[in-house]
């Protein structure tokens, strides 16, 4: 219990600090056609289905992101919310606690990559990359410490196969996922790895649920229609945290 508030209490100041990290993140210029040397007129932007996953860049400088009103509160209240869920869900879990630290450093990146995919429909190579670099390095230094590295190489197995998985479905359907949502999978997979292949494939199963009743209920109350492309990241790790609970 001491625990559980305690890292609630510190994933408040972590939540609060998350805009700094926001407004770090490099701002991705217009796709545009490049012009030709011979003195063409101005190019013109490239279609949206021409643009990752068939969805267009951020109008919105990641600096502006970050200056939302009251947003330092919104993520700060977030973050302690999935690091206490998190505590609680790796409580007496094999290789606890040596591994909470991955679970919680992607936990306060996941809630920063939720806030701009939901703004932008874009998951920044910034977040996820690191997201699965910071997964991997504390895994890592659990797997030493722990001595489990059976777990460690489930862990990569199970990164591969969503990363392999959600690439399939991002080829086949381009418009409904994206490249950062095949990169967001790798480092859930490999957490989700970690606590076993079930947890993976209800991790797998509840974020399409998630993201089923999210259209559903966006659908219902006229916030999109039957072609409109929602972003799946929040769904995904919504379904992660979720499964992870489950377990």
């Amino acid at each position: 219990m001491t625990l559980l508030l305690v890292l609630a209490a510190a994933g408040l100041l972590a939540g609060a600090l998350l805009p700094l990290l926001v407004a770090r993140i490099p701002d991705r210029l217009p796709a545009t056609v490049a012009a030709e040397p011979s003195g063409d007129p101005a190019p013109e932007p490239v279609s949206p289905e021409l643009v990752e996953g068939g969805r267009p860049p951020t109008p919105i400088p990641y600096r502006e992101l970050a200056a939302a009103p009251r947003l330092a509160a919104w993520l700060a209240v977030a973050t302690s919310a999935v690091w206490a869920l998190l505590t609680i869900a790796r409580d007496g879990a094999a290789n606890a606690p040596e591994d909470l630290p991955a679970y919680l450093v992607v936990g306060a990146l996941g809630v920063a990559l939720a806030y701009v995919d939901l703004r932008t429909q874009l998951l920044p190579d910034w977040l996820t990359l690191t997201a699965l670099g910071a997964a991997g390095a504390l895994l890592t230094v659990a797997s030493a410490l722990t001595g489990d590295w059976s777990a460690y190489g489930r862990a990569w197995a199970a990164a591969g196969a969503c990363l392999a998985f959600y690439l399939l479905l991002a080829l086949l359907r381009p418009a409904d996922l994206g490249l950062g949502d095949v990169k967001l999978s790798a480092s859930l997979g490999l957490l989700l790895g970690w606590a076993g292949w079930a947890t993976v494939a209800s991790g797998v199963f509840l974020a399409f649920l998630a993201g089923g009743l999210i259209g559903i209920v966006a659908l219902a109350v006229g916030r999109a229609g039957r072609r409109t492309s929602l972003p799946f990241g929040p769904p995904m790790l919504v379904g992660a945290l979720a499964a992870l609970l489950l377990a």
